[in-house]
């Protein structure tokens, strides 16, 4: 399986989202993405999620980082890009919490551990 997630920076903030009940990681925060579906390349994939979880439109900046990641039911290859909101409000539909958060702060929320290296390179990077 293939997930695309967009590290998203405004206003010395960063943008995550906390899932919701039932699903893995429940409750836990991540960047915003999903599911790279069949014949879908992984930008158009973002842009997508983006637009249909927060009703955002984001231009894509440039990769961040490609990883992977063995969860016990399987693993998940993962494609991080740096992107900005070009237009929309923020109206989240799958998500039980969304917030812009600073750099310093990351590591104070409970992260999918697919995105925990992410995070760890967001904290020391700025």
């Amino acid at each position: 399986m293939h997930v695309t997630a967009a590290i998203i920076f405004e206003n010395e903030r960063y943008l995550i989202c906390q899932r919701g009940a039932g699903g893995s990681c429940a409750y836990l925060w991540e960047f915003p993405g999903g599911k790279v579906e069949p014949n879908e390349d992984p930008e158009a994939c973002l842009i997508r999620e983006c637009q249909e979880e927060l009703g955002i439109t984001i231009r894509l900046l440039r990769i961040f980082a490609e990883t992977s990641y063995q969860y016990p039911e399987r693993r998940i290859d993962f494609t991080f890009f740096e992107a900005h909101i070009e237009s929309g409000s923020i109206s989240p539909t799958v998500h039980e919490d969304v917030r812009w958060v600073p750099y310093q702060e990351l590591h104070q929320y409970p992260f999918c551990p697919a995105d925990v290296e992410i995070v760890k390179k967001l904290s020391v990077r700025e």
